[in-house]
């Protein structure tokens, strides 16, 4: 969650290289996230709160952002503040982990783009003005770079909302044209500036792995759970009143959709395209979701941030044109489906009791354990990334952690979320200890053979910490150099077999292939 902070704190200490130097994910945030945070932290300073308060503040910014879309559809700002409410009442598993809302790195900071794109296309459909197009086109591109779901949540439907809008919303053909037109372009705009940063090595391969059939299956049940966890009926509540509120607000929840829905299709034009898209967006999240290979635990719901608000969108919507038929048992139904979530949400955060704290996941206590031993700069492990974060940022940086992973048998630096500087001996980051969790598969053979046997061990609740008397970076330099070496020897000699077997399939000589594969190894343009 603090790796925008991590960036600020490395712009102070190398300048304005460093974010150059960052190895970012595919969800990236290098463009809807990165530029804002450092302007953020640069007035705030990086600390436990700031961190925190720059997330909470984009999940007010989204929560502000759904109910001014609402106030268009419904022309009401009471339902305009009741969608913000919705918003920010969330399930607390939704605003925290594993569906991190209010996490300041993740999917829910790209969509403030989404919901902006959304009514460009609104305005464009009602009243074309000139600006319209510039800001779906911008939002498109910010989106595309800095996060690969945003194309199925915005992208996508957006396109298929623009190609149907002379059916839909009576759009004359040159400014549906135009439409189109700025959708695709600024979409090509971002995947080429999105394949320079990986030309530049700032960006990774920027692939797509499809899920296998029990994959689906499983994914399946999985958007169920998301969904459910995003609206307050995920998971179920053990008092036996709430699970009786609980039913009976989905059964409202579900019949205020099912009759609103097609009532406020033909209110007016604002709310017939937030409908059409927000069904839009629904099914192609949803398709990606379960089609691709990258769901995987509840805390996949991340990726389908924009149905929480989408969501929030239609309820609105359905429930404001059922409350304004004045009918009795319409007006029953919605006063159930709202009070019922405002219910559950209230109940589900009293339940959670979760509260910010400077010790959450035992940084303070890990912080003094390591500060009482005089130790300030050292290594950990791989999945402990955040933990170190944490560290780096509670001690203001005077306990620093980076992290690595087992690779080939030895240490390495993970790729992702650490700046490759960190990976070269520094005078100010000397590492003189590892710290890791002792039961995780590799690590402790893997520490023995890069940094050799420890001076002294020691170990704090689950654990382990290896001691050292000397620079451990100079010992990681020497076993990344030596790693290449030997991962360059035994890619050559695999690359040389394929080019051998393709010259015998097809009965050529592959001596020409072989100089050819040799002098662009030697100048540097082959691996």
């Amino acid at each position: 969650m603090a790796e925008m902070a991590q960036i600020y704190n490395g712009i102070t200490q190398y300048g304005l290289r460093f974010p150059l130097t960052w190895g970012y994910t595919q969800d990236n945030q290098v463009l809807s996230l990165l530029p804002f945070a450092e302007i953020f932290y640069a007035i705030t300073g990086v600390s436990g709160a700031s961190v925190v308060i720059q997330g909470w503040l984009i999940f007010v910014v989204n929560a502000a952002l759904t109910g001014l879309l609402v106030k268009v559809a419904t022309k009401s700002w009471a339902w305009a503040w009741l969608a913000w409410l919705f918003a920010l009442l969330a399930s607390p598993m939704a605003i925290g982990q594993p569906a991190i809302l209010a996490y300041p790195v993740t999917h829910n900071s790209v969509w403030a783009f989404g919901l902006l794109g959304v009514i460009g296309l609104i305005r464009y459909f009602t009243h074309r003005p000139s600006w319209s197009i510039p800001i779906v086109s911008f939002c498109i591109i910010v989106g595309t770079v800095s996060d690969p779901w945003f194309a199925a949540a915005f992208t996508v439907p957006a396109f298929i909302l623009a190609w149907f809008s002379r059916r839909l919303f009576e759009i004359d053909k040159p400014s549906r044209k135009r439409m189109l037109k700025g959708i695709a372009y600024s979409y090509i705009i971002g995947k080429l500036l999105y394949f320079f940063g990986e030309l530049a090595g700032m960006l990774p391969s920027d692939g797509l792995s499809f899920a296998t059939f029990p994959q689906m299956i499983n994914h399946v049940g999985l958007l169920a759970e998301s969904i459910a966890l995003y609206f307050q009926a995920y998971p179920a509540p053990s008092n036996h009143v709430l699970q009786a509120i609980l039913v009976v607000y989905v059964i409202s929840m579900t019949v205020v959709i099912a009759l609103g829905t097609s009532t406020a299709y033909l209110k007016n034009k604002e709310a017939k395209i937030l409908l059409v898209f927000s069904v839009l967006s629904s099914i192609v999240i949803a398709s990606a979701f379960i089609f691709t290979a990258y769901a995987d635990g509840i805390g996949s719901s991340r990726f389908i941030v924009n149905v929480f608000y989408i969501g929030i969108l239609w309820i609105m919507i359905t429930a404001a044109t059922l409350w304004n038929s004045q009918k009795i048992i319409a007006q029953i139904f919605v006063a159930m489906a709202i009070g019922g979530y405002l219910f559950l949400g209230a109940a589900n955060i009293a339940e959670t009791g979760w509260r910010y704290s400077a010790n959450w996941g035992n940084t303070r206590t890990v912080a003094v354990f390591l500060a009482d031993h005089h130790l300030h700069n050292g290594y950990t492990e791989y999945w402990n990334t955040e933990n170190a974060w944490s560290l780096d940022i509670f001690t203001r940086n005077t306990v620093v952690l980076h992290a690595l992973g087992p690779n080939m048998g030895v240490l390495w630096p993970r790729d992702a979320a650490q700046s490759t500087i960190w990976n070269k001996p520094t005078h100010e980051f000397r590492p003189t200890f590892f710290i890791f969790n002792a039961s995780e598969a590799g690590y402790k053979e893997a520490a023995m053979k890069t940094f050799g046997r420890p001076k002294q061990v020691l170990h704090f609740e689950n654990d382990t910490v290896y001691l050292y008397d000397h620079d451990l970076s100079q010992q990681l330099a020497l076993t990344m150099k030596n790693g290449m070496i030997r991962w360059n020897i035994k890619n050559n000699k695999n690359n040389r077999k394929s080019i051998s077997k393709v010259g015998r399939t097809l009965d050529i000589s592959s001596g020409w292939a072989q100089n050819a594969y040799s002098w662009l190894m030697i100048h540097g343009l082959a691996k």
